[in-house]
């Protein structure tokens, strides 16, 4: 099993969590083509550095060819209500400019040329960021606003990172204690806020993270960074036992006395057995036949591996579907509340598996102009399987105006080279 440990003993922002797994392997190409289908205008950049001198990898977000310093992003739209806080590792001056409101980014995220995993991912990142800000400021989520500046810069680390894990072909991820630094943080006219601040307390209180006040008088630990490691975290604690194959380090914005401004994530290879996953399953013969494909979505979005159905026919003669539904224990619980609300079942049966796969990294190829991921499964070092991410297909398909067959055809000739 390919597992990774983020060590954030120097805290995180998503600056440092985007280089570091950059510097671990993840396909930049990728990453890139993610966060321009979200936004035209941005890029990641990455440069090496050195933070107490400790190589690392320092990852910027150019807009339109421009190299952007991170700034705030979130802010409540009543300006009395307060201010956001910043993202990086710097004080940052608060302006009133353009925002966009959660929702608007909501249905960006929605609507752009995504990988599902990578859409799964980001939109699980800014709901966290948006919860956390509106329960800071005790307002609605809904009027939650992020910088148009700053959101430039959120949308670039959150939709990175998030393809860089998809990348990465990661099977567990495991987050160590995360430092948060301390002191008071000034926000212009409005004065300070105390640090930790009450959006990354609530960020990591929701995510039950285990977290210390760190080494250095400053923030450490920003909300963009709080809310990726929550998304990324199957598990908090020590380094698990792995065989190390790869060390990733990212590097922050600032260079303090106090600590390496760093992040590390150390990507390896778990000689414990496969994981044990779950099987739930339930007959239904009395639910609506077009509710079946919303149904089968709202499990994968609840963190089920796979979800199907399996036609039966049930006493009386009775024709039915067998639901059946993967699942880790992690998101089970979840899992068996769209069964039970979202479906005519009122019951369920539970069994133990164990799950083997094969190791999994992702590319892109291009066909006509177009992006699509490219999904290469390896088995003992071997590629067994290369495969074009069907969801990428039909979008270029229906940009290029050619039948899905014809692009398909065409994206499985591009990627032959992976076989080698």
């Amino acid at each position: 099993m390919k597992v990774a440990w983020i060590d954030c003993s120097a805290g995180a922002s998503g600056d440092m969590l985007l280089g570091a797994l950059l510097d671990v392997g993840a396909d930049l190409s990728y990453v890139n083509a993610a966060v321009a289908a979200v936004d035209p205008s941005l890029a990641v950049q990455v440069a090496p550095t050195a933070r107490h001198q400790i190589a690392a990898l320092k990852a910027s977000v150019e807009v339109d060819g421009t190299p952007h310093s991170e700034g705030p992003a979130a802010v409540i739209s009543e300006p009395e209500a307060g201010h956001g806080h910043g993202h990086g590792h710097d004080s940052h001056e608060h302006s009133h400019g353009p925002t966009r409101p959660w929702s608007e980014v909501r249905r960006i995220l929605e609507a752009a040329a995504l990988n599902d995993a990578v859409r799964a991912r980001a939109l699980d990142t800014f709901g966290r960021l948006a919860r956390a800000e509106a329960n800071a400021h005790g307002v609605d989520v809904e009027t939650v606003h992020f910088h148009e500046v700053g959101a430039l810069d959120a949308i670039a680390d959150i939709v990175g990172v998030s393809a860089a894990a998809v990348s990465l072909g990661l099977e567990r991820v495991v987050v160590s204690t995360i430092a948060l630094g301390g002191g008071r943080q000034v926000r212009g006219q409005h004065g300070g806020i105390p640090i930790p601040g009450p959006a990354v307390l609530h960020l990591v209180a929701e995510a039950e993270a285990p977290v210390v006040g760190g080494t250095a008088p400053y923030e450490m630990t920003t909300p963009t960074g709080a809310a990726l490691l929550a998304m990324l975290a199957d598990e908090f604690g020590m380094m698990p036992p792995m065989r190390v194959t790869q060390t990733g380090v990212g590097a922050g914005g600032r260079d303090p006395v106090e600590v390496p401004n760093i992040l590390r994530v150390i990507v390896g290879e778990t000689a414990e057995r496969p994981a044990t996953q779950l099987v739930y399953e339930t007959n239904i013969d009395d639910l609506d036949p077009r509710l079946w494909p919303p149904v089968l979505a709202r499990l994968l979005e609840a963190g089920a591996s796979d979800a199907w159905l399996t036609p039966i026919l049930m006493k009386k003669g009775r024709p039915a579907h067998t639901l059946s539904v993967l699942v880790s224990s992690t998101n089970a619980d979840a899992v068996r509340r769209v069964v039970l609300t979202e479906t005519t079942a009122i019951g369920l049966r539970e069994y133990d598996i164990r799950k083997h796969a094969a190791d999994r990294e992702f590319t892109t190829v291009d066909v006509s102009g177009q992006p699509i991921s490219i999904k290469i499964a390896r088995y003992d070092g071997q590629v067994v399987n290369v495969q074009p991410e069907y969801e990428d297909v039909v979008t270029a398909a229906a940009e290029l105006k050619q039948p899905v067959k014809a692009v398909m055809a065409q994206a499985v000739a591009a990627a032959a080279g992976f076989w080698g």
